[in-house]
């Protein structure tokens, strides 16, 4: 099973030793666990017909990459606040809208 990580909202310190706590149960029961980067917004921007968005969406993350995240406060995915039920029609990404819409 591949198990998506996204932080929304602003930075807490909890956000980082909870990305580690599931990064290290996932691993163990033998799943693959992807960092979503900036939040919402990184959904947003992730173009599927276009590879090079996805390095700068997501981040693979593994026992050696969370090792130390605890360290620090925040979220070292990076978040936004952005809100997608609050996005414009306009502002909506191609790949994303509904081909029956206008």
């Amino acid at each position: 099973m591949k198990i998506g990580v996204l932080t929304g909202g602003g930075d807490v310190p909890g956000l980082n030793p909870c990305i580690k706590a599931v990064v290290e149960r996932a691993v163990d029961e033998g799943h693959e666990v992807i960092g979503i980067r900036r939040g919402w917004a990184g959904l947003l921007h992730l173009n599927p017909d276009d590879p090079e968005t996805y390095d700068r969406c997501f981040i693979k993350l593994d026992k050696s990459k969370v090792r130390t995240i605890d360290r620090t406060g925040g979220t070292f995915l990076h978040t936004s606040r952005t809100n997608p039920a609050n996005v414009k029609p306009k502002d909506v990404p191609a790949f994303l809208r509904d081909p029956n819409k206008p």
